[in-house]
C-alpha cells in the first residue's frame, strides 16, 4: 500500500466537490451569458441595417443610395431571421392560395395548397424611386426564373369542351423572364417606416405548367398540352394570383422587417 508523501497536500473530498461545482458553474455561466448576448444582439439589434450607412435626404443620388442599401441586405432578406420570426424567401412556402378566373376560354375556381417556389435569390433590384414628400416608393425588379410545385383542388372548364377537366392533383412548372414593379404608399409612425399599401404589376415572360398527378391521368396529359400550347391564356390566369401572393407577402414581411428598423437607420438629414 502506497503512503501519501508528506510533501503532497491533502485535499478533502469536500474541497474537491466544491472546486468541481465551481468549475461547472463557471462554464455554465459563460455559456449562458454567451447565448444571452447572442439572442440579445439579434433581437434588439438592427439585423438588416447593421454595417450600413444611412442615406442623406438631401443627397441628389438618394434613389441610388437606397437601392444600394437594399442590394446589400438582399442575402439576409433571402435567408430570413428566426429571431424576428421571418421565414426564408428562397424557397418560399405558401400554405394556401385561392384561385378564381373566368375568361372567354376558361373558367377556374378552387385553391392551390402546399405551394413551394424557388428562385427568389435570383431577383435583381433594378431601379428605385422615392418621393419623400408623398411618402411613396416605386421599385422595379427582374426575376430570371421561378420554379414551383403545388397541390391543387380546382374546377377547370375549358369552354371549347364545356365540361370539367380535373379536380385534385399535383402540378409543377416554371415562370421565367419576369419583371416586377410595385408602388408602395408609406408613412413614418413612431420613428419607423410602415407600408400602408402596395400595388403590384407583374409582367411574366414565359410559363410552363405540367400536371404530374391527377384523378384522370389521360385528361391531365391533354390539359398540360393544351396549357403549354396556349401560354398567353395561362399567363393571364397565373398573373393575378401571383400579384396577390406577392402583395400580401411584401406587406406582411416588409412591415415585420421595418418594425425593427428606425427611420434614422435609413435616412438622415
Amino acid at each position: 500500500m502506497l503512503k501519501r508523501s508528506s510533501a503532497e497536500p491533502h485535499i478533502s473530498s469536500t474541497a474537491i466537490l466544491y472546486q468541481t461545482t465551481r468549475n461547472m458553474f463557471s462554464t455554465k455561466f459563460l455559456i449562458a451569458f454567451a447565448l444571452y448576448s447572442l439572442v440579445l444582439d439579434t433581437t434588439s439589434g438592427k439585423p438588416f441595417t447593421d454595417g450600413l450607412t444611412a442615406c442623406k435626404r438631401s443627397d441628389p443620388m438618394l434613389d441610388d443610395c437606397l437601392l444600394n442599401m437594399l442590394k446589400q441586405t438582399k442575402p439576409q432578406l433571402m435567408q430570413g431571421n428566426p429571431e424576428l420570426n421571418l421565414p426564408p424567401l428562397d424557397p418560399v412556402h405558401i400554405p394556401r392560395v385561392s384561385v378564381y378566373k373566368n375568361t372567354q376560354e376558361i373558367r377556374v375556381t378552387g385553391e392551390l395548397s402546399n405551394l413551394t417556389a424557388k428562385g427568389a435569390s435570383s431577383i435583381t433590384f433594378k431601379a428605385l424611386k422615392v418621393n419623400l414628400r408623398e411618402n411613396t416608393w416605386d421599385m422595379t425588379m427582374t426575376v430570371p426564373l421561378i420554379t414551383f410545385v403545388t397541390d391543387f383542388n380546382l374546377n377547370v372548364t375549358l369552354k371549347i369542351i364545356l365540361m370539367p377537366v380535373f379536380g385534385k392533383g399535383l402540378c409543377d412548372g416554371k415562370i421565367s423572364h419576369s419583371v416586377v414593379r410595385f408602388h408602395a404608399n408609406t408613412e413614418v409612425k413612431d420613428g419607423k417606416l410602415k407600408l400602408n399599401d402596395i400595388k403590384i404589376n407583374l409582367n411574366l415572360g414565359d410559363v410552363d405548367v405540367h400536371i404530374i398527378k391527377s384523378q384522370n391521368p389521360a385528361l391531365a396529359q391533354t390539359t398540360s398540352q393544351f396549357f403549354n400550347s396556349n401560354k398567353r391564356m395561362v399567363l393571364d390566369l397565373v398573373t393575378p394570383v401571383a400579384e396577390d401572393v406577392v402583395r400580401q407577402m411584401l406587406l406582411r414581411y416588409g412591415n415585420r422587417i421595418l418594425s425593427t428598423v428606425e427611420i434614422t437607420d435609413l435616412l438622415i438629414d
